[in-house]
Parts: C-alpha cells; sequence; structure tokens
C-alpha cells in the first residue's frame, strides 16, 4: 500500500495504512495501549509517511474513545509487534478518564440544551373579505376602524 501522494489523507485512512502494516499494534476494534515514543519506531522501520501524516494518524487513533478507555493504570503497552513494551501511568489512566468523562457531559450538554420542539398546526386562514362585506361591516359597526386614502392629482401648469 504506498502513500506516495498521501497529501490531504484522513487521519482515518492514514490509520488504515499503519493498521494494514502492523496488525497487532493497530487493531481499532481492540485498541491496545501502544509504547510511548512509537512513532520513533514507525519513523526508523517505515519512511513513506510524513511527520504531520504520522501525527495525525497517531493523534486521531490515541484519541478514541475505546483507546482511552483501555488506558488503565498498570495496563501493558505494546510496540509494533504487539510485545509488551512498558505500563500504563497512573498520570496516563487519570487523564484517559477525565477526557472519557468530559466528552460524555459535553454530549449530556448538547442534549440537554437542544429541547425537542413540537411541531405546531399552521394558522387557521381567515376568511376571505369582499368590498362587499367590509362596507357592511364597517357600517353596521360604530366602532370600526376608518381608513381614509388619499387620490394623487395631478395638475397641470397653465402655460403662458
Amino acid at each position: 500500500m504506498m502513500l506516495s501522494c498521501s497529501r490531504g489523507k484522513s487521519p482515518a485512512q492514514l490509520f488504515r495504512y499503519l493498521s494494514a502494516k502492523w496488525p497487532a499494534a493497530f487493531n481499532p476494534k481492540a485498541p491496545r495501549p501502544l509504547k510511548i515514543g512509537i512513532h520513533h519506531d514507525i519513523r526508523v522501520l517505515d519512511g513513506e509517511l510524513s511527520d504531520d501524516e504520522l501525527r495525525r494518524a497517531l493523534l486521531a487513533y490515541t484519541k478514541m474513545a475505546k483507546y482511552l478507555a483501555r488506558l488503565d493504570a498498570g495496563a501493558a503497552r505494546v510496540n509494533l509487534d504487539g510485545k509488551p513494551a512498558g505500563v500504563v501511568s497512573d498520570a496516563d489512566a487519570a487523564t484517559a478518564k477525565a477526557l472519557l468523562c468530559s466528552r460524555k457531559d459535553k454530549q449530556k450538554g448538547k442534549q440537554t440544551l437542544e429541547p425537542r420542539v413540537e411541531p405546531q398546526a399552521p394558522p387557521k386562514p381567515k376568511p376571505k373579505r369582499t368590498a362587499v362585506f367590509k362596507a357592511k361591516n364597517t357600517a353596521d359597526n360604530p366602532t370600526g376602524i376608518i381608513v381614509e386614502t388619499k387620490r394623487r392629482r395631478s395638475f397641470r401648469k397653465p402655460m403662458t
């Protein structure tokens, strides 16, 4: 799988490239905590990805909710071959849990801020009134509103 013109590739496409090349380390269905500094190992073994592309791919992978949920204190981290290479620290586990909690709070906030609006029935149309009907009602109703219109007159100047 060549990424020669990988400029503009999405993080998901870059991640698929990494999971095809190192399936033991990059598994989207059951992600495992990665070794700290794994980007150096990838850089040594693979020169096809630019630094920015590698950074975006690893960032997308490590910010997935499934990945963050697996970061428990003392869990084994893996290298590119899937072999243990360190453990998750208490600070890393706490950071992952805090990030997951803030995401859940944001989702709850969005749900509570957007109340459902019930569809309202369209307003009933007013009956059409004809000129005769209006004239009849205004004559019968002394409290009715009278609207006067002004006619426009054209004047000619006398010629001298």
